[in-house]
């Protein structure tokens, strides 16, 4: 009797990027695709209405970072593989991935053999897979956190951040007004130089910010 294909749910906002997953699996019988959701926030629903086998996620989704979404899929289902597809290519990305529970990660520009070689491995082992390119040396932090001089405060709001907190529990939890954590998340991303939770996560884990 033939192994059954693998179900597949594809997390990803941008289409041509749908299009592109949906025509390599098209004639691979190993893999079936469920479907796709675009909005990070419809993620674990659509996860537990298809009940897929592997999750192909990418991690800046609209309204829900990937990072969240990951820990929320194996709560739900630690069963459920769940591959990240990204161009985000930062060793403490890949880091903060494995330690949430992730089964393998891969960059955007990937060939689609190591797509398909990813999902082979992640359905059959427990190992985590890193595909070509994918920055996963142990890099020392360069002193930048220094160089940035963060105040105590600041350093306090993207500990709160990191943990996935909102505004209004940040607030609540350090005692003081969700405009005042707004104006300080504002200047640290300033600071930083970086757009999105994501980009925050992926300063801390390179710069060992809580180490």
């Amino acid at each position: 009797m033939e192994n059954q294909p693998k179900n597949i749910l594809i997390c990803e906002d941008h289409q041509i990027v749908i299009d592109g997953l949906v025509s390599i699996f098209k004639n691979q019988k190993d893999f079936n695709v469920l479907g796709y959701v675009k909005d990070g926030k419809d993620v674990l629903s659509k996860v537990k209405n298809d009940n897929p086998d592997i999750l192909l996620l990418d991690l800046n989704l609209p309204n829900k970072n990937g990072l969240d979404i990951l820990n929320e899929v194996k709560l739900y289902n630690s069963e459920i593989k769940v591959v990240i597809l990204t161009m985000y290519n930062k060793e403490g990305i890949v880091k903060k991935v494995k330690q949430c529970g992730g089964d393998g990660f891969l960059l955007k520009n990937c060939s689609s053999d190591d797509l398909l070689r990813a999902l082979d491995s992640v359905s059959e082992k427990k190992t985590f897979y890193v595909g070509k390119g994918v920055n996963n040396s142990i890099e020392e932090s360069d002193g930048f956190t220094e160089k940035i001089k963060l105040t105590r405060r600041e350093k306090e709001i993207i500990a709160e951040l990191v943990k996935g907190y909102n505004v209004p529990q940040i607030a609540e939890s350090l005692y003081i007004s969700p405009y005042t954590v707004e104006t300080h998340k504002k200047n640290i991303f300033k600071k930083l130089n970086i757009h999105n939770s994501i980009d925050l996560i992926t300063f801390v884990n390179d710069n060992n910010l809580f180490t």
